[in-house]
């Protein structure tokens, strides 16, 4: 460094400070710039100010009193104002090769630039008109630092005793967050978020840390004080990075940080070709493991099937960030590019995962007959990924749900990919909806609380979380944890606020919530809010447009709410065509549901049992194939088209399983609505009609709305409670039921919505 001369204690003067070099980097105060092999950064004003005080200083520690004084006039600020400075300037060292300067943090003390590199001979000096005060002697000085130096090697020996390796092997885990790694190359930023992805993803893995959920993890790409992320995440470290890539070659600097002070552990930087890449992983996991004192037990490995070559990688990371963003308009570039992975490298596991994942989010599978046509495709991709790597969790989560989350199959898929990779809030929701299907209904809100510890800013854990607590008739709960949620974007808490409030029969609280966002929010959240809110108005026969049907992947455990809009029973040739095999009776589940009852009420019969005895199944009721807790809904709309067409012993029959069925989730514990309901249907059906009125006074009396659990406007006109028409406490629930909903139309007219 260049020999600054005595440090006065006047202010820092950017338009009077000579340019200088540190470490090899020049910097010119005046412009604002540093340079270095020719490449030139421009810092804020601030940022060079604390640079120039830094660099004056000559390697001693100086306060954040001095550096206020000296950079801000000692005016009162926070100490975010000055955190935020020096972050800063740590990144523009590491980001620089070789590396210029080093702060250090001094805890309790304050900081001190270390030039990195021998100075640049013949260079002009700084004037810099400033004095730093020393209050300490030379002698006093040495001995802090001596002290400080024995009290590190005390705490090393402590913590090494008994362990020659000085590795933790049974030490708690160690909480950790990966940020996206930052893209200093030209063009998209995909590939450089995606080796931090997939840093995360094998730490994750490990038994030796907890890691933060990469949604949550990405939503602090920007952060300037990593004090916040830690304790926004509730983590004690932090790995950040970047990535440049250019003509064959990779470069990644990454460090890891102690969030509580903000102090970086270990720094290192990779220069490498790109076909290193996975080995470039694999030693920043090894090198934060072993910084941390954990001991890697389920490395990744460096050959096989989940390895490729850097061009089918780049490519593959690539679509995996265009994934992520799930917009449909960018998942046809993300299969585009995932082709050309896998031509590059057809043994690539990952690629053949991601491509079935990329089809299915593709705008055109909002077209149930494009839907039908490319889920034979999509689930082949999955099966060959996991020929090709049987244990690849993804793989497994990905036909688990192209299967449809109820099936047997689909449910061993999912939940084997739970087992591989147990701490991953995609494969815990993706766990939570395999034990709905199977009536498991308290694993299933465990695996999402677990899914929301992990991730806590993914929507997705939090919405499943709540909506499972309001199914369950806990409304209170579900807003109380909602309302407990920390940095939560105002509109997505509405949102869910709206979707609990309509669970639970509130409708004109939903439309409140639903329209502040439909009409504060034009990101995507306000275009769910919209959509949402036609379902209120449209239930509440108020005046809308009528909402668009949602296509589901095929059995789909979740549950709409009046997701198909049709007033008269599809004409037979329309009800052949949607059952016209095992897979288009899959897509179009919900809405062949909902045509069933109609066809019943209409006395259409023989179109129901033509398509029950056909290869497709009614509703997926197959007389070979054991009822499944999903089906229960649609076993008693199937049973009463056997019993009116004659087959009374094949309906008993199904009715004994609906039985069995029932018992073994009561025998669990709680059930949500739906399943109440369709127990009352099933008891109805079975003539136990006193059992079954008083199966829906108890759901009442939880906050029960039949418009959650049914599809028809009157509860009474359900063909499942039609014997019940004239019982007088039935009759009774039908009027408090229309007595309510008249209440919730005119206190949603009130609220003149849209202004």
């Amino acid at each position: 460094m260049d020999d600054l001369g005595p440090v006065e204690a006047s202010r820092v003067e950017l338009a009077t400070t000579r340019d200088f070099d540190l470490g090899g980097m020049r910097v010119r105060p005046a412009h604002r710039e540093v340079s270095m092999d020719g490449e030139r950064r421009e810092l804020e004003p601030k940022v060079m100010q604390v640079l120039v005080a830094l660099a004056s200083a000559r390697s001693q520690v100086v306060s954040r009193d001095w550096l206020i004084e000296r950079c801000w006039e000692g005016r009162i600020v926070g100490d975010d104002a000055v955190n935020r400075c020096i972050i800063a300037l740590r990144h523009l060292a590491k980001e620089t090769r070789p590396e210029p300067f080093e702060i250090k943090t001094v805890p309790r003390v304050g900081y001190a630039l270390i030039e990195r590199s021998a100075p640049v001979a013949d260079v002009a000096p700084v004037e810099i008109r400033s004095f730093l005060p020393l209050q300490r002697s030379a002698p006093a000085v040495l001995a802090v630092i001596v002290a400080a130096l024995l009290a590190v090697g005390v705490a090393a020996w402590r913590s090494n005793s008994g362990n020659e390796s000085g590795v933790a092997t049974n030490a708690a885990p160690a909480s950790l967050a990966v940020l996206p790694f930052r893209n200093l190359s030209r063009g998209d930023p995909y590939f450089a978020e995606g080796i931090g992805e997939e840093i995360l993803g094998q730490l994750a893995r490990e038994p030796a840390f907890r890691v933060a959920g990469r949604t949550s993890s990405a939503m602090f790409r920007n952060a300037v004080d990593l004090r916040d992320v830690g304790r926004a995440l509730g983590v004690d470290y932090i790995l950040e990075g970047s990535v440049r890539s250019e003509h064959g070659r990779v470069r990644v600097i990454t460090s890891l940080v102690k969030a509580s002070d903000g102090m970086r552990l270990w720094s290192e930087t990779y220069d490498r070709k790109v076909d290193d890449i996975f080995a470039i992983q694999n030693a920043i996991g090894t090198a934060v493991a072993s910084a941390l004192r954990r001991r890697l037990v389920r490395s990744a490995p460096l050959s096989g099937p989940l390895i490729t070559n850097g061009e089918a990688y780049n490519r593959y990371l690539t679509a995996r960030g265009l994934i992520r963003t799930r917009d449909p308009d960018l998942a046809k570039p993300a299969v585009d590019l995932l082709r050309e992975a896998i031509s590059l490298d057809p043994r690539y596991a990952p690629a053949w995962s991601s491509l079935a994942q990329a089809i299915r989010l593709t705008r055109e599978v909002n077209d149930p007959e494009r839907l039908v046509a490319m889920l034979p495709q999509a689930r082949g991709y999955a099966r060959h990924a996991l020929q090709l790597a049987p244990d690849l969790a993804e793989a497994h989560g990905t036909l688990g749900m192209l299967l449809g989350y109820a099936s047997p199959q689909s449910q061993a898929h999912l939940r084997r990919a739970a087992e591989l990779d147990p701490k991953s809030a995609e494969n815990l929701i993706w766990l939570g909806i395999s034990h709905k299907a199977a009536g498991e209904f308290e694993a299933e809100l465990a695996a999402y609380r677990r899914a929301f510890a992990l991730d806590p800013f993914w929507t997705r854990t939090a919405r499943d979380t709540a909506v499972t607590l309001a199914e369950m008739g806990r409304r209170g709960e579900a807003e109380a944890f909602l309302k407990r949620r920390s940095g939560a974007e105002q509109s997505n808490q509405n949102l869910l606020l709206g979707r609990v409030a309509l669970i639970s029969g509130d409708f004109s609280e939903a439309a409140r919530q639903l329209n502040f966002v439909a009409k504060a929010d034009t990101s995507r959240w306000g275009r769910v809010a919209s959509e949402s809110l036609k379902t209120v108005l449209f239930t509440l026969g108020l005046p809308t447009q009528p909402p668009q049907a949602v296509w589901t992947v095929p059995g789909d455990a979740v549950r709409p709410i009046r997701r198909v809009w049709m007033k008269a029973p599809p004409a037979p040739l329309e009800w052949r065509r949607r059952n016209r095999n095992q897979l288009a009776a899959e897509v179009y589940r919900h809405h062949n549901h909902f045509a069933a009852k109609l066809l019943l009420n209409a006395s259409r019969v023989d179109e129901l049992l033509a398509v029950h005895d056909s290869p497709a199944g009614l509703l997926g009721i197959h007389p070979s194939q054991r009822l499944r807790v999903d089906q229960l809904g649609e076993a008693t709309v199937v049973a009463l088209a056997l019993r009116r067409g004659g087959r009374q012993a094949d309906a008993e029959r199904l009715l004994e399983q609906a039985d069995v069925a029932i018992r073994l989730v009561y025998r669990r514990g709680e059930a949500p609505f739906w399943f109440v309901v369709d127990t009352a249907a099933v008891r109805a059906v079975q003539g136990r009609d006193d059992e079954s009125v008083a199966i829906l006074e108890r759901a009442l009396g939880r906050g029960w709305s039949h418009t959650e659990t049914t599809d028809l406007d009157d509860l009474g006109d359900e063909p499942a409670f039609a014997t019940l028409r004239d019982h007088p406490r039935f009759e009774r629930i039908r009027t408090r039921l229309t007595a309510h909903m008249a209440r919730e139309r005119l206190e949603t007219q009130q609220l003149r919505l849209g202004s």
